[in-house]
């Protein structure tokens, strides 16, 4: 989860240089880019937590 809560920290950066005032729009775009494909990368690594949660629930306790 090392990874998941850097790309955290680095999407809360991009918001924060995207919101400040002097960005010029080839810089703003650059960031939003990167923003995106981190945020992807996020919720795919989120989503394979949540399997692992899912699997080891169903070990646990089988219907």
């Amino acid at each position: 989860m090392a990874e998941f809560s850097k790309q955290l920290e680095r999407l809360e950066a991009i918001v924060r240089r995207l919101e400040s005032e002097d960005l010029d729009l080839d810089e703003a775009l650059k960031l939003f880019e990167e923003g995106i494909e981190r945020l992807r990368v996020a919720r795919e690594q989120l989503s394979q937590a949540e399997l692992k949660v899912k699997k080891v629930l169903e070990i646990e306790s089988p219907s």
